[in-house]
């Protein structure tokens, strides 16, 4: 199942490593103080160091 976001939903990861430089403002927005309980902020939190350290070697063709 695809996530929405903007215009047109997320397809796959390469999709969403794709995006991320626009995704990620948002994303830490919303580990800093948005509608989360403090376990999912943690969560959110690693997801989004974990998705800064992805770069085009891990994505291969």
């Amino acid at each position: 199942m695809p996530l929405q976001k903007g215009p047109e939903p997320i397809t796959d990861l390469l999709d969403f490593y794709d995006r991320w430089p626009r995704l990620r403002g948002s994303m830490q927005a919303l580990s800093e103080g948005g509608p989360l309980n403090e376990k999912e902020r943690e969560t959110l939190s690693w997801l989004i160091l974990l998705a800064d350290r992805v770069g085009p070697a891990d994505i291969g063709d």
